[in-house]
């Protein structure tokens, strides 16, 4: 009895750790991200003083929060809306998206702005990658590398999920 509890209690062991390890280090799924999410926080991670940061070459850090961001998982298509404010101008703009592994064992969410036939905007084909933090079904962290005055630091992101449902 001892050695059946013994054998029992082993494999739970390895099989709990070895489930831990291969979620951890598995690429994150589009399908985690499918959906309609908002920026809920916006967090400055670098030397103490005042920050400001232009992201993805279209405004104010601040704008962001409060933005929603559609995913749709199947072809990489999405958008993203600012809210007109006093600081900030109303924007809704169409992306195309996907993660990529840059070999050290992280991952990064990578984008390109696009026009309606999802055709790169920039003739160059430019686009922007920022480390992924952590990817649940429910929250999202992303860094974003920037710098300001020529002192760098990192913007980071908390997307929360607001509904499975997505429309462009």
């Amino acid at each position: 009895m001892k050695k059946l509890l013994l054998l029992t209690l082993t494999i739970l062991l390895i099989s709990s750790c070895g489930s831990t390890q291969s979620s951890s280090a598995s690429k994150p799924s589009k399908k985690t991200l499918k959906g309609t999410w908002e920026i809920t926080n916006i967090k400055f991670v670098g030397e103490k003083g005042l920050y400001k940061a232009n992201l993805f070459d279209m405004a104010d850090s601040a704008c962001f929060k409060g933005s929603q961001w559609v995913f749709i998982p199947n072809n990489g298509s999405g958008k993203y809306t600012i809210n007109d404010g006093s600081q900030c101008e109303g924007v809704a703009t169409r992306i195309h998206w996907s993660f990529y592994e840059p070999g050290d064992g992280t991952y990064q969410f990578q984008f390109k702005y696009v026009d309606e036939k999802n055709k790169p905007i920039d003739s160059a084909n430019r686009g922007y990658r920022s480390d992924i933090d952590s990817l649940d079904e429910n929250t999202m962290l992303m860094r974003v590398r920037t710098s300001y005055e020529g002192n760098e630091f990192d913007v980071v992101l908390t997307y929360t999920k607001v509904s499975d449902d997505f429309a462009l």
